[in-house]
C-alpha cells in the first residue's frame, strides 16, 4: 500500500506531552488524537454521526458476538461494522477495531538548534482505506493548519503583560502551516463529501451533549488575538461576557453564556486565541449565543484596532475556501 507524507511547518511549538508532562518529543499518539477530535468536529458539520470516544455510554465500540450474528445473517462485512461504529471510528479505531493506518512523524531540525524546522508526517494505510476518508482526513488537516491548532495546550492565553510574556500558561501552540500533501490527490465535492458522511449505513447515536462540536458551529479569525491587557483588563474576558476586574467578577448559575464560553475542567472552553500568529476561534450553541451575536462582541474588543479589517468565517465559509484551494 502506499505511504502519504504531508510536510508541516510548525509555527509554534505543538505540544503531546508524556506522561510526565514533557514535552521532549512529538508522540505520534498526541497527534492522532488531536486530529482525530477535528475529524469528528467535520463529520458532524457535513451532516453525519460521530461519537464521544471519551464517554463510556457514547463512544463505538465493536461487540464481536453481534458482529458475527450480523455476517451469519448474511450482511457483508462492512456493513456488520458499520451498525456499530461511526465513520470516525472506522478511521481512526475504538475499542475491538484498530486504526486504519499508522501515522510517523519525522521531525527536521535547524542545524545548531533542537527546534523542528519541518516536520513530516507520513500516513501508512494498515488495511484499506476510501478515497473519501483520505478526503476527509486532508480537509481536517487543512482546517488546523489554516483555522484551528493541534496537540496539547491550546487552551493557554496570550497576555501582553510584559512580565508574564515568557510564562508557560502564556504560550502558545499547536500553529502549523502546510507545505505540501500527498493527501491533496484526494478531491471530491462538498457534495460528495456530504453524502459519504450523511449515509444511512453508518451507527446513528444521540449528539445532544457535544453537537456544539462541529464544524457548523465553528468560527475563525485570522490576524486578530484576545490577552490580558493587565490585572484589571481583559479582552478575553469581555468577549466571554465575564465581569472584571477578575477577582470581583460575580458568575452565578444564571450566567449560562459565560459559564458555557469558558468550560471547565471536565468540559472544553468553547473560545482559543493564539498571539505570534495572531488567530482566534471557536464554537457557538444556537440557543445560547449565535454567530452575529459571537462577532459583536469581537467588535466591541477590536474596535479601537489600528486596522480594523479582520474577516469572521463561519464553519461553512471555511470548507468552501479550502475545497476552492484544493482543486
Amino acid at each position: 500500500m502506499d505511504k502519504f507524507t504531508v510536510k508541516i511547518k510548525p509555527l509554534t511549538p505543538i505540544w503531546t506531552g508524556d506522561a510526565n508532562r514533557r514535552n521532549t518529543v512529538l508522540r505520534e499518539t498526541g497527534i492522532i488524537g488531536s486530529l482525530r477530535w477535528w475529524y469528528e468536529v467535520l463529520v458532524r458539520g457535513l451532516g453525519g454521526s460521530a461519537c464521544d470516544p471519551t464517554n463510556e455510554n457514547l463512544r463505538c465500540k465493536l461487540d464481536q458476538e453481534k458482529f458475527k450474528k450480523a455476517l451469519n445473517s448474511g450482511k457483508s462485512f462492512q456493513e456488520a461494522l458499520n451498525e456499530q461504529i461511526c465513520p470516525a471510528c472506522q478511521l481512526f479505531g475504538c475499542t475491538g477495531w484498530a486504526r486504519k493506518f499508522k501515522l510517523e512523524v519525522e521531525e527536521i531540525k535547524s542545524k545548531g538548534t533542537n527546534k523542528p524546522e519541518e516536520i513530516l508526517f507520513k500516513f501508512i494505510p494498515l488495511r484499506e482505506i476510501d478515497d473519501k476518508e483520505w478526503a476527509l482526513l486532508n480537509l481536517t488537516l487543512n482546517i488546523v493548519a489554516n483555522y484551528g491548532a493541534l496537540g496539547g495546550r491550546t487552551t493557554f492565553k496570550p497576555t501582553d503583560e510584559e512580565r508574564n510574556q515568557n510564562k508557560l500558561h502564556h504560550q502558545d501552540f499547536g500553529l502549523i502551516e502546510i507545505i505540501s500533501s500527498d493527501l491533496n490527490q484526494f478531491s471530491f465535492t462538498r457534495e460528495k463529501l456530504e453524502d459519504y458522511a450523511k449515509d444511512e449505513k453508518w451507527r446513528k447515536m444521540d449528539q445532544d451533549n457535544f453537537k456544539w462540536a462541529s464544524i457548523q458551529n465553528f468560527w475563525c479569525v485570522n490576524g486578530r488575538y484576545l490577552s490580558r491587557k493587565n490585572s484589571n483588563e481583559s479582552s478575553f474576558n469581555k468577549v466571554l461576557g465575564r465581569e472584571e476586574p477578575k477577582n470581583q467578577a460575580s458568575q452565578t448559575p444564571s450566567d449560562k453564556i459565560p459559564k458555557w464560553l469558558a468550560g471547565s475542567q471536565k468540559e472544553s472552553k468553547k473560545v482559543f486565541s493564539f498571539k505570534n500568529p495572531p488567530r482566534t476561534f471557536g464554537f457557538v450553541n444556537r440557543t445560547l449565543i449565535d454567530f452575529k451575536q459571537m462577532k459583536q462582541r469581537l467588535e466591541e474588543v477590536w474596535v479601537n484596532e489600528k486596522e480594523n479589517n479582520w474577516k469572521f468565517l463561519t464553519g461553512n465559509e471555511i470548507i468552501s475556501e479550502i475545497l476552492e484551494g484544493l482543486k
